[in-house]
C-alpha cells in the first residue's frame, strides 16, 4: 500500500513538472524573428543577424536609407523595416504595436480577431489594422500611409478616418485628414516591395 502511494505521487509530481515545463515552453516561445537582412540593423546598438528574435522593449534600428530587415511573426505577419527606427513597444502572440521613429514598414497582416490588434504610431498619427497590406512612411515633414489591400483607421490630432484599398493619406501640420486615390506608381512600388517579401 506504501509503495503504491509512493509511485502514485511520483507520477503526478512528474505530471506537474511536465505541464509547467510545456507551459513555460509556449508562454515564451519568441514571436516574432528576423527572416532577412539587407544591410545593417540594430537590436539595442547591437548589429543583429538573421534568426535574431524581435521581443517587446527593444528598439529597432536600420542605419541606412535603402538597408532593410524582414521580421516573420508565428501568426504569419511579415514586416519588413526599411531605413527605419522602430520602438517595439508591445509584442505578444495576439497584440502589437510599433513606434515608427523614422523610415518605412510595410506590413502583411494576417486577418485578426476581435480580441487581436496590429498597431502602429508615429510623431503625427496612430494606424490600426484588421488584416491588410500596408506600408507607412516617417519623416521630418510628415507621415504616409498607402493601403494596398484592405482598411486601415488613421487618426491624428485632425480626426479619425479609414482609408481603404488603393488609397493614401498624408498627415502634416495643416493639412487636411482625407484619403484620396493613390498614385498608380506608389501602388505599383509596393505591391513589389509585398511580393518580394513572401
Amino acid at each position: 500500500m506504501k509503495i503504491k502511494s509512493i509511485v502514485l505521487s511520483i507520477f503526478l509530481i512528474h505530471l506537474f513538472i511536465m505541464q509547467k515545463s510545456s507551459a513555460w515552453a509556449q508562454g515564451f516561445m519568441p514571436v516574432a524573428n528576423v527572416s532577412k537582412i539587407s544591410g545593417s540593423a540594430f537590436v539595442n546598438k547591437e548589429k543583429i543577424k538573421v534568426g535574431a528574435e524581435i521581443a517587446e522593449g527593444m528598439d529597432v534600428s536600420i542605419p541606412k536609407k535603402g538597408d532593410y530587415i524582414e521580421v516573420k511573426f508565428q501568426n504569419g505577419h511579415i514586416v519588413r523595416l526599411v531605413g527605419a527606427h522602430v520602438l517595439v513597444t508591445t509584442l505578444n502572440p495576439k497584440n502589437t504595436f510599433f513606434e515608427l521613429l523614422k523610415g518605412k514598414i510595410f506590413s502583411v497582416i494576417k486577418p485578426l480577431t476581435p480580441n487581436e490588434t496590429f498597431d502602429v504610431k508615429t510623431k503625427r498619427a496612430s494606424f490600426g489594422v484588421r488584416g491588410t497590406q500596408f506600408f507607412i512612411e516617417e519623416d521630418k515633414s510628415q507621415t504616409y500611409l498607402c493601403v494596398c489591400e484592405g482598411v486601415v483607421s488613421a487618426k491624428s490630432g485632425s480626426g479619425q478616418i479609414e482609408v481603404h484599398k488603393d488609397e493614401d493619406v498624408t498627415i502634416a501640420p495643416k493639412r487636411e485628414l482625407k484619403a484620396t486615390l493613390a498614385a498608380k506608381s506608389m501602388i505599383g512600388m509596393a505591391k513589389a516591395v509585398f511580393k518580394d517579401m513572401k
